[in-house]
């Protein structure tokens, strides 16, 4: 197993980004490696902009073990994960957290460049087979510190080889703010009236629709950069969204001080 002894810190472009919770993607990305190539690989997008935070693999020589290696960036030590153990031992086996838990500054964040979720010792799974598992992740978008969640299962048997199945990931797009483990919808934002804002279609082509946005005074919708596409002001239910290149973005509801933001994806 790789060690790495020596961390750079690397200088990335700043990124702006509306308070409130992502779900990413778990699939096929670019990534950049130990060595500072970039490479396509599967793996964790946790703001869903192509670019893998985290690159996952069979388990080092282990080839039947599915997806249960995890690199990444390791030229720069904010990207890592909530560790079991310490510096000089277990540092790069995953610590299972329970639903709820919060994941922010105060995690174990002691790993370096790479960990499995298989044991290096004796191939064992490091969480109970078909159990619900909760991982921490820290990293960075642009200059800015973020946490995150995955929800792992894994499956299988010492004699097929073990996967984990990674069923969900969210993060928390404000910086340096603690997200709670299966965290989901937006954190800090008020519903605009008593019905929870939903828009629909989604994915949509050129209209979406809003109902529990009633009340709304200002719509915008941006991108995952935090770059404004539309704003409508004393908005209808129906927004017109022809004009949007394919991609992912927020759509987020005024009324007063009160915001409640979506994902919104344009066909």
């Amino acid at each position: 197993m790789r060690k790495i002894i020596t961390l750079c810190a690397a200088l990335l472009l700043s990124t702006s980004m509306f308070a409130g919770i992502v779900v990413g993607r778990v699939g096929n990305g670019n990534f950049v490696s130990w060595d500072n190539q970039t490479i396509v690989g599967f793996g964790l997008d946790f703001n869903n902009d192509g670019v893998l935070e985290f690159k996952l693999s069979n388990s080092g020589f282990d080839v039947e073990n599915i997806n249960c290696y995890i690199e990444y960036n390791a030229s720069n030590p904010t990207f890592n994960i909530w560790a079991a153990g310490n510096q000089d031992e277990n540092w790069d086996i995953p610590m299972s957290l329970a639903l709820n838990t919060s994941i922010g500054s105060s995690g174990n964040w002691v790993g370096m460049g790479d960990c499995s979720l298989v044991s290096w010792l004796d191939d064992s799974p490091v969480f109970t087979v078909g159990s619900v598992n909760y991982m921490g992740f820290r990293f960075k978008i642009g200059a800015n510190t973020h946490y995150g969640w995955a929800k792992v299962v894994i499956t299988g048997s010492e004699a097929i080889g073990y996967t984990a199945n990674f069923q969900e990931i969210a993060y928390e797009t404000s910086p340096n703010t603690p997200i709670l483990a299966g965290k989901t919808g937006t954190v800090g934002l008020s519903d605009i009236s008593s019905t929870n804002l939903s828009i629909y279609p989604n994915p949509a082509t050129n209209v979406v629709n809003l109902t529990g946005g009633e009340n709304a005074t200002k719509v915008v919708i941006s991108n995952f950069l935090g770059q404004k596409s539309i704003e409508i002001n004393q908005p209808t239910n129906s927004i017109n969204i022809s004009s949007l290149k394919p991609g992912v973005y927020f759509l987020t509801v005024f009324n007063g001080d009160e915001t409640s933001t979506k994902k919104l994806i344009k066909k």
